[in-house]
């Protein structure tokens, strides 16, 4: 697996800050977020100059970037000319920063299958757009009124009809465990055959905590044991910096035992 850090762990910061912190603290792998008015939404605005300020930084230091697209207003299961407009000012981003992927929210419809078809045109535009190596990543999400892509089931159905090696699937522990928390490792396991990454991070499946792995309730031992020998991206998405490092450290030393994964997904 490779691993890699959100700035989210920063949030508080202004994107640029954020990106310097985390490379002077070792990573070189960055999920640039999208949101926050301080934060990332900040890229929005950006000129070129500045956009390839940052990309020289992330040259000089050997950092790969992803970028997890806005989620307010960014909905491609019902786009209109917000979400195109957008996308537009994202493309600009994806292309200067030259990021890995893309990830987003699927969004919004009150028809989630005609959601699932919506978001699955729009990422194939998004796609044609996209510099070829840059892949595109679908992301689960919370239980919300009219959201797409709450179910495995969803995110299945939008990367088949995407059908394009370049897209690929997110798997978000803390969404799953909120959503499904009596069948957590069941419906993961759904999700095996197109999973691109791990957005890692805890709760106790009644809110998105952000926690690190242990201070919450998500059965991480099995998940991880059965996804060991997968090249993956493992993103730690917490809500401080300190947790996603102590999150790294316990996959590193892949500390569960076997009678912690008597029961393991295969």
């Amino acid at each position: 697996m490779k691993y890699s850090v959100s700035t989210y762990t920063l949030f508080g910061l202004p994107i640029e800050a954020a990106i310097r912190t985390l490379i002077a603290k070792g990573w070189n792998s960055i999920e640039l977020m999208g949101e926050g008015i301080h934060h990332g939404r900040s890229l929005l605005d950006m000129d070129r100059e500045h956009l390839e300020k940052i990309a020289s930084l992330g040259k000089r230091n050997r950092i790969s970037f992803g970028f997890h697209l806005p989620i307010d207003g960014f909905n491609p299961a019902l786009p209109n000319e917000e979400t195109e407009q957008l996308w537009k000012k994202c493309l600009f981003i994806a292309e200067i920063l030259e990021v890995d992927y893309v990830l987003f929210h699927l969004g919004t419809n009150p028809s989630v299958d005609n959601g699932v078809e919506s978001a699955a045109r729009f990422s194939k535009k998004m796609l044609r757009d996209l510099p070829e190596k840059s892949k595109l990543v679908i992301e689960n999400v919370p239980h919300a009124e009219m959201a797409v892509g709450t179910s495995m089931d969803e995110l299945i159905k939008v990367i088949q009809m995407i059908d394009d090696p370049r897209a690929s699937i997110m798997l978000d522990t803390g969404h799953c465990y909120m959503n499904k928390k009596h069948q957590f490792l069941e419906e993961c396991q759904k999700v095996f055959p197109y999973l691109f990454g791990l957005h890692i991070n805890d709760n106790h499946g009644l809110s998105d905590e952000h926690l690190q792995i242990g201070e919450g309730t998500i059965p991480f031992q099995p998940l991880l044991f059965a996804l060991e020998d997968r090249e993956l991206k493992y993103v730690f998405e917490t809500n401080t910096l300190e947790r996603a490092e102590n999150s790294k450290n316990f996959v590193k030393m892949k500390s569960w035992r076997i009678e912690d994964v008597e029961n393991s997904i295969k």
